[in-house]
């Protein structure tokens, strides 16, 4: 369902990621959001981006404010300035959508989140890992119970983090009452994974997060992107169920037009082999439909019916506005971007709150500070003062001269760009 009017938007930002991902789509939202100004400090980004969707462009976020073109911002910037950026433009009455990470600190969060209540605005994360097509079905294969309760998610070689927390959050319906990590660091053969990243060790982080109802989440991964002949992502994924399980996959490496689709099955025991071994009988694999590189549908015929997740977009009229290889990725940004713009309006709740958000960064900080004190179990949600939170503030201050909390001062620096 459109918007009338759309939401006014003021694009922050307007480097790689807000000229690849982001530009081709204004078009398509058009039902629901109006582009109606980009700031960027960098001139030539800016007047660029300006030029090519006919809004005016902006140098400093106070002028931008200034003239307020927009009831909203989408913030596509360095992590480092999604603090800063957000609250001040949140202290001014502006509802902000913000790129992931959230940002770099629990304390910056949680600040973030205070802001947007109290000045009566709203606050999202443009998280768009739980939107993928893998698991928009496999929570409704969930919530149709033909597994019986699901108590336990296993995740290998995926994506630890923010993105992967965010997706158990959404899973299960909950937030995390507990915490554990464990990392181990070795020596490599000495690589690039691109030309501004070269490594010589490899660490493997084990996250264990406990979800209310007597939940699991085992969260692993060390080279995701299949460096050093690794299991590609996106890794292997296992959902657990009292008779049977939900298996995702990565299809083979030699392949790089399947990078990130996977392939996905639900395995059902019967009756008959509960009383025999209890090895999955009944396999059902989980389709991928998609026409002219656009995803269509997701779905899986069990015995029940079929269970299915379909695209809520029609293909762009545009083919620029298809994302790369992954067929699915151009309708998991817009579906973000819609959300917030319904819930900006009244119209819809989000999926994702920014309370969701708020726990997804305190279930990485609590993994980190886990790990410093040799895998201690934590209670979520955390209280007190962290060592990480500390270590990691210091590592900023040094590296930028900068307090990361000050608004002010943040709002004046330029993080550098590759």
């Amino acid at each position: 369902m459109s918007l009338n009017p759309p939401l006014e938007l003021a694009l922050i930002g307007a480097g790689n990621r807000a000229q690849t991902v982001y530009q081709p789509l204004f078009e398509e939202l058009k039902p629901w959001i109006r582009l109606v100004a980009v700031c960027d400090p960098v001139r030539e980004h800016a007047d660029a981006y300006a030029d090519r969707l006919d809004v005016p462009a902006f140098y400093s976020m106070r002028d931008l404010v200034k003239a307020r073109p927009m009831e909203a911002a989408l913030i596509v910037a360095p992590i480092e300035l999604h603090y800063p950026l957000s609250c001040y433009l949140m202290e001014q009455g502006i509802h902000c959508h913000v790129e992931t990470s959230m940002c770099n600190l629990l304390s910056q969060a949680q600040t973030m989140v205070q802001t947007a209540r109290s000045h009566n605005v709203i606050l999202r994360i443009a998280e768009n890992f739980f939107r993928f097509p893998f698991d928009r079905i496999a929570k409704q294969i969930a919530e149709t119970n033909f597994l019986g309760p699901i108590h336990r998610l296993t995740c290998f070689h995926d994506h630890t983090g923010f993105h992967n927390n965010s997706r158990w959050i959404r899973f299960y319906g909950a937030h995390p009452v507990s915490v554990q990590a464990f990392k181990h660091t070795m020596p490599v053969a000495p690589h690039h994974e691109s030309a501004h990243r070269f490594h010589t060790t490899e660490t493997f982080r084990a996250h264990f997060y406990t979800f209310p109802g007597d939940r699991l989440v085992f969260d692993a991964a060390a080279n995701i992107k299949g460096l050093l002949g690794r299991y590609p992502r996106p890794g292997y994924t296992e959902i657990d169920g009292a008779r049977g399980t939900i298996v995702f996959t990565a299809t083979a490496q030699s392949d790089p037009k399947r990078t990130w689709q996977g392939e996905g099955e639900v395995r059902y025991c019967s009756d008959q082999a509960l009383n025999v071994q209890a090895i999955a009988d009944q396999i059902y694999p989980i389709e991928h439909h998609a026409e002219a590189n656009w995803w269509q549908s997701t779905y899986v015929d069990l015995p029940i019916g079929r269970v299915e997740y379909k695209n809520p977009f029609p293909p762009p009229r545009s083919a620029n506005a298809i994302h790369g290889s992954r067929d699915y990725y151009t309708s998991v940004i817009m579906e973000h971007i819609v959300d917030f713009a319904n819930a900006v309006r009244g119209v819809a709740p989000s999926e994702y709150t920014a309370e969701d958000a708020l726990m997804a960064m305190m279930m990485e900080v609590g993994t980190r500070e886990s790990e410093l004190r040799d895998g201690v179990r934590l209670a979520l949600p955390l209280t007190g003062e962290l060592q990480s939170e500390e270590e990691v503030r210091a590592e900023l201050q040094q590296k930028n001269g900068i307090d990361p909390m000050d608004i002010e001062a943040m709002l004046e620096f330029a993080v550098p760009r590759p």
